[in-house]
């Protein structure tokens, strides 16, 4: 699946009230590394805060960002059948990340090594401009740091976000990333 990226996931109303709620939100781990890599790797994905909705293992954190997730995926894929496009909607994992300014803290992963599953980071921040960087990158290809926009990819592709950054004047640069597989 070459990457399909989406523009105005979000209304800009809807897209800062998820912003507000999320910054505001006390389900935030702070200073640690999520899962291993699944591959040959001494590395964790990057640390700072986040926000586990769902696990891989299907144990749900925040129940309420696991409906609205679900919600989300079925808008995106109503979006891509309108291309001729599919996707699977069945939730696998979801969380939030909060990148911290500093440190170099992205290198290039992959979500799932079993095929057949999609990956949709989508750009939470609702300001961001170009020069703060912090874009994204699948396979080599750059995909520019878009406030409200989604990037669906296929999750066995290799994939990393771009440091950004200090001087962002406190916004904080919020992804979401859901991997999406068949139904079990």
């Amino acid at each position: 699946m070459k990457p399909i990226v989406l523009d105005n996931i979000f209304s800009e109303k809807e897209l800062f009230y998820i912003y507000k709620t999320l910054v505001s939100t006390p389900n935030w781990t702070v200073g640690t590394t999520s899962q291993s890599v699944m591959m040959d790797s001494n590395k964790n994905y990057a640390g700072g805060a986040m926000f586990v909705v769902r696990e891989q293992n299907e144990i749900v954190h925040n129940y309420v960002f696991d409906m609205y997730g679900k919600t989300l995926i079925f808008r995106i894929a109503k979006l891509l059948e309108e291309k001729k496009i599919g996707i699977h909607t069945n939730l696998e994992r979801m969380w939030f990340l909060s990148s911290p300014t500093g440190s170099p803290l992205h290198f290039p992963h992959q979500d799932k090594l079993k095929f057949n599953y999609q990956s949709i980071l989508l750009f939470i921040t609702p300001v961001w401009q170009t020069g703060w960087r912090g874009s994204f990158y699948i396979q080599g290809e750059e995909f520019k740091f878009k406030p409200g926009t989604a990037i669906i990819f296929d999750s066995q592709e290799f994939h990393t976000g771009e440091d950004f950054i200090s001087e962002t004047y406190n916004w904080q640069r919020i992804t979401c990333n859901i991997i999406v597989g068949p139904d079990n």
